[in-house]
Order: C-alpha cells, then structure tokens, then sequence
C-alpha cells in the first residue's frame, strides 16, 4: 500500500509539474480579458450617459413646444368664440338692416330667371332687340340689386308686354332654299305668328335663324296676302302656341298622302266606294224618271201610255178578257216585267256596302302583320319603323267605314223610292182587278 501510494503521488507531482505553464497563460489570458470586459463597460456607460442627456434635453424642448401650442390653441379658440359671436351679430345687424329686402331679392331672381327664358326663346326679339337689363346678372348674382337694375327689369318685362301686343314689320335672318341665309323683312304677329311674303316661318333654335315650315298649311294664302299689305282689315291665322302647332300641322298628311298609307286595300275599297255612289245615283235619276212618268200618267189614268210602267200595267188591265182569273194573271205577269227595271241595281249597292267594311278589316290584318314583321326586324325601340303598317291598318279601317255607311243610306234610299213605285203599281193593279170582279157581279145579278 505504501509503495502503491508513494508511486500514485509522484505520478501526480510530475503532472502539476508538466502543466504549470499552461495555468500561467490561462491565468494571464483571463485577467487580460477582464481588463477588457471592463473598459468596454465604461465606454458605453459613457455613451448611455451621453444619449440620457441629450433625450432630456429633447424632453424638455417638447415639453416647452407643447406647451407654446396649447397657448396658441387657446388663443384661437379664444379668437374663434369671439369671431363667431361677431358673426352673429353682424348677421342679426344685417337682418335688421336688409329686413323684406331679402324677400324682395328672392322675387328680383326669380323674375330675371323667368324672364329671361322667355325672352330667349320669345318670337318677339327675332329681329336681334335687347332687354334694358341684363338678365343674365340679375339671375345669377348674389348680391342685392340696385335700384337702376331693378328699373332696368321693370322696363323690360314692360318691354316684352310691348312687343307681344304688336304687329309690325321687322328684319331678320332667314334661311334660304339654298341654305343661305340672308336679312329679310319679316311681319311679325306679337309673339306667336311670323310670316313673309312667301308664308308662314318658324324659327329655328339650332340654326338661329328663321326658316320655312316643310309645307305651308292651308291658310298661308292668307297670310301672304296680310305680309304683303299689312294694311285694312283681311283675315289671318294665328298660332297660339308660338310656333308649335305650324310645323306639327304643316307636317300632318293631307287627305292625297292618308289614302296612300291606305295601300291597295285602300284604292279598292275607294273604286268600290266610288262604283256604289255612281251606281246609286245612277238608279235615283232613273227612279226618278219612271216616278214622273207614272205620276203623268196617273193624272189621265184612262188613257194608257206605253212609254211608263204605270201605262203598261193600264194597257194590260184594259184588254179585251172579263176574266178576272186571266185578267189578275195577265197584270201580275205585267207587274212582275216592271219590276226589274224599278229594283235593278240594289242588290249590287246592298253587296258593295257589305264588301267595303270587310275589305277595312282585311287592310287592318294586314296592316298589322307588317307592324308586326317590322317589330320582328328591328325591334320596338323606332316607333317610325311601326307607323307604316299602323297607318295602313287604320286608314282602310276608316275608309271601309266611310264608303259603307253612305252606301247604306244610297241604298235605303233607292230602295223606299223603289218601293213607293211598286206600291203605286200594286194599288193601281189592285183597282183594276176589283173593277174586274165588280163588273163580272154586275153582269151575272143582271143575267
């Protein structure tokens, strides 16, 4: 044991002996390193020192900015109180100083605003005359007016009262058949009618000028000639709407232009029309002539003549048979003779006035089935595309009407007048068949 300790302690003296170097420079490594550990903690001691003073001096130079604008917030608050306070009271001083002149401001506006539509669009300044306000301003402004600008308003409301309450003439722009236009006098009818010696004008807003209407109406014969005197007394047509109603009716159809919208459903039923009233009056004047035939002969009933109905029917009643068999049969058959040249005729008039209103319903159908095939094209947006087919559906409607209802009356008419002559011949063909059976009683009591 002694020897094994001995051995284990020298071992052990070598190793501290081998190593002892190497714990110096451990030692040495260490106290160097501290050294370091320690100036670098005083350096940025140093720094966080340095950086602490300069956040408190930017603390306290924010702290004192703060306060200059909380001052300064104050003050403007103390300046906006007191300025809102001079504002009402200004507005109440104002208030009470203006009083109804705000009201009457309000008015001033109003009535510049509704002049001065009228006046741009008044037929009374076409010749270039101007208002002695400036409407424009008083309309817009916001201030209140003057006195000479409310004169200047007054006088041209008294202006526009004048001039559309007089006739005069006046020179103005009006456009050419060229497209020119070119400074001519012009007769003006106040504020509604304009007109020269060619017609009637109208006045185009787009164009600025005056410009003839696509057809004169059939009073501008009239109004030439009053353009062309403007003297005396000679009837004029008037429009009351200022010129809305010329171009809507110089563009209506006139009655050449509604029969051709008709197509030609609409001629048949016009040559049928015209078939029926031929015929119709062809059958009065012939009635008419049988009538005063048959009423000669009804004043001198013992002489037969040949020449009428009623003569005929005489000579027929006069032979030499006292049969009153024979005789009811020899004047029937001279009556059934007379009466188809007295009936000819209404049967086709009758037939004409039936066709007329079925040949409207037929243009109608068709005159929808093209509305319709129009729709189908181009759609529905364009009512112009449809107006075609509507018209024609319409119009030969109208027409059927217009020819079948006089055809009617034609047709009445010659069938009383038929009648009253059938009934002459059959009261005068009844006498004759009882003077007959008379005579026959006579002659068989006397046997």
């Amino acid at each position: 044991m002694k020897i094994r300790f001995a051995s284990m302690l020298s071992g052990l003296l070598l190793l501290i002996a081998s190593t002892a170097p190497q714990a110096q420079d451990v030692a040495s490594s260490a106290s160097e390193f501290i050294r370091y550990e320690k100036e670098f903690d005083q350096a940025r001691l140093a720094a966080f020192t340095a950086d602490r003073a300069a956040q408190l001096e930017a603390l306290k130079a924010a702290q004192t900015a703060l306060k200059q604008q909380e001052t300064r917030a104050q003050q403007l608050r103390e300046e906006f109180s007191t300025n809102e306070q001079k504002l009402e009271e200004k507005t109440e001083a104002l208030r009470l100083r203006t009083g109804n002149l705000g009201e009457m401001f309000g008015v001033v506006r109003q009535v510049a605003g509704d002049l001065r539509t009228v006046t741009s669009t008044s037929l009374a300044r076409v010749d270039g005359t101007e208002t002695p306000a400036d409407l424009d301003a008083l309309a817009e402004s916001r201030a209140l007016p003057a006195l000479p600008e409310i004169t200047a308003l007054w006088q041209s409301l008294r202006q526009e009262a004048s001039l559309s309450s007089q006739i005069a003439s006046v020179t103005a722009p009006v456009i050419q058949a060229d497209g020119a236009t070119q400074q001519q006098r012009v007769v003006r009818l106040g504020s509604f009618t304009l007109m020269n010696d060619n017609g009637f004008l109208i006045a185009d807003d787009e164009l600025g000028a005056l410009r003839a209407p696509i057809r004169q109406p059939d009073s501008a014969a009239g109004a030439i000639t009053f353009a062309g005197t403007l003297s005396g007394i000679s009837p004029v047509t008037l429009d009351p709407s200022p010129g809305a109603l010329l171009p809507a009716q110089a563009s209506a159809p006139g009655l050449a232009e509604r029969i051709q919208q008709g197509g030609t459903v609409g001629y048949i039923i016009i040559t049928i029309g015209l078939a029926g009233l031929i015929l119709a009056i062809w059958r009065l004047f012939v009635i008419a002539g049988i009538s005063r035939a048959m009423a000669a002969q009804l004043s001198n009933v013992d002489q037969p003549q040949s020449n009428n109905a009623l003569g005929r029917i005489l000579a027929a009643g006069t032979s030499a048979t006292h049969d009153p068999e024979l005789l009811e049969a020899r004047i029937d058959e001279a009556v059934l003779r007379e009466l188809p040249a007295i009936e000819r005729g209404q049967a086709i008039i009758k037939l004409l006035a039936g066709i007329a209103p079925l040949l409207g319903l037929l243009g109608t159908v068709t005159g929808m089935i093209a509305t319709f095939q129009a729709i189908t094209v181009y759609g529905s947006g364009d009512a112009k595309l449809m107006a075609a087919g509507i018209s024609q559906a319409l119009i030969t409607t109208v027409l059927g009407l217009i020819v079948a209802v006089p055809l009617l009356l034609l047709h009445s008419w010659v069938s009383s007048r038929s009648r009253a002559l059938v009934q002459i011949l059959d009261e005068q063909s009844a006498g004759i068949l009882a003077e007959s059976r008379e005579r026959s009683s006579t002659e068989r009591q006397g046997s």
